[in-house]
């Protein structure tokens, strides 16, 4: 049976049937039929009691109640009713309460590996799998970065955590590794001459947003806008305001962990991630700019809008900068005097956007199919700045590593 992968070398495989999440379900089902049978059971004998009492007159003690307590006003509650419309309106809050409450996972739903992705709560997950030494040369060639560059030129990190930091419960975080010690690791290794972005804290403050699609491995137009303003706090730029922009939809994401499930025997993927469909949010920034992108496979690069907004399917996220490509070079007309290159995996798409709001230009690389080499180009057109933005799962699979190598020579 082959099984499809999306780009990422640090997964390892497990069974689909691990915890038998179907069968659990089903053992349930089975449990409450048995309660419900013990509980009508109880009912009936309950019934049969209350009629004995009453064979035996204790119904007469109702009857015996004073004449003033029958002459009860019609126009005047009792106090039946009172409790009764009091129990209603308790009951209309907490059912709000209990709706509101319906939205986060029991606390005993199981999770499941069906292949290299695990699923818990219909959301798919990526598990860490990165080690200090596969994360040591990665931070090691990013500084090679800022060596090569110079003082001049201002030179950040972003290592980006992955859902499962914040989706997953504690009982399955010990799936994989330590996803913070890891990135804390890459940032010790990087020196105190390039500026370390750590938004693993700032996630944390919005995890129960849609940060992170549900079966994508990225994160979402909002997620990658708290990362942001993170950048532009470090880097000395306002960031654009959020609220501020006019946004677009596309419904019906079904994304690269539904695609890592599938195999020969079964075309479709998870069934439970395909019944949880993502959308896909995007942002129009405002202002004059001009986005030229060499596609791969390209010779040339061409014209295009900032946001492929026709972009659908299974390629929605591809709406962000066109998604993956050797570069797109944005121009604004700004005149802050500051230039911006991003160096990037696939996180990098749905970021990149906002920087239109605070440089002058931005030139967008992925080392996954960038030729050229990039240091030499930087310095050519005396960029400003330098953001080098990539997954944890990047920064942890050793051949994206040397990928990044291959276009500092």
């Amino acid at each position: 049976m082959s099984r499809k992968s999306y780009g990422y070398s640090s997964y390892r495989s497990r069974s689909y049937g691990s915890y038998s999440y179907g069968r659990h379900r089903r053992g349930n089902d089975n449990k409450k039929k048995i309660i419900i049978v013990i509980v009508c059971i109880c009912v009936l004998l309950a019934a049969g009691a209350v009629g004995a009492g009453v064979y035996f007159g204790v119904f007469g003690n109702f009857t015996a109640e004073p004449e003033a307590s029958q002459a009860q006003s019609a126009d005047t509650p009792s106090k039946q009713e009172t409790d009764t419309s009091k129990q209603v309106s308790e009951a209309s809050k907490n059912d709000q309460e209990s709706s509101a409450a319906s939205s986060a996972p029991s606390a005993d739903l199981k999770g499941e590996f069906d292949g290299n992705v695990f699923v818990y709560d219909r959301q798919g997950y990526e598990i860490f799998y990165g080690s200090a030494g596969v994360a040591d040369k990665y931070a090691q060639t990013v500084a090679s970065i800022k060596k090569s560059l110079g003082k001049d030129i201002n030179v950040y990190n972003l290592t980006a955590p992955t859902h499962s930091l914040y989706g997953l419960p504690e009982k399955y975080q010990d799936l994989g590794a330590d996803e913070k010690q890891n990135i804390k690791s890459i940032y010790d290794s990087l020196g105190s001459d390039v500026k370390t972005i750590d938004v693993t804290s700032t996630l944390e403050k919005h995890k129960d947003e849609y940060i992170y699609f549900k079966t994508d491995h990225n994160w979402t137009a909002l997620g990658a806008y708290y990362a942001y303003c993170d950048f532009c706090a470090s880097a000395g730029v306002k960031a654009v305001d959020i609220k501020t922009l006019s946004e677009g939809r596309i419904e019906n994401f079904q994304g690269s962990l539904i695609a890592a499930t599938k195999t020969d025997t079964n075309k479709n993927g998870n069934k439970l991630l395909q019944s949880n469909p993502d959308t896909v949010k995007y942002y129009t920034m405002p202002g004059n700019y001009t986005c030229m992108l060499l596609e791969n496979g390209k010779k040339e690069a061409v014209e295009v809008p900032l946001i492929a907004s026709f972009a659908e399917g299974s390629n929605a996220y591809s709406a962000f900068i066109w998604g993956s490509n050797p570069y797109m070079d944005i121009k604004t007309d700004l005149k802050t005097g500051r230039k911006l290159c991003i160096i990037t995996d696939s996180y990098g798409c749905a970021f990149a956007p906002y920087t239109v709001a605070d440089f002058d230009e931005i030139y967008i690389v992925d080392p996954r199919y960038y030729s050229g080499n990039i240091i030499d180009y930087i310095k050519k057109n005396k960029y400003t700045d330098v953001l080098v933005i990539n997954s944890v799962m990047t920064a942890n699979t050793e051949i994206r590593t040397n990928e990044l190598k291959t276009i500092l020579k």
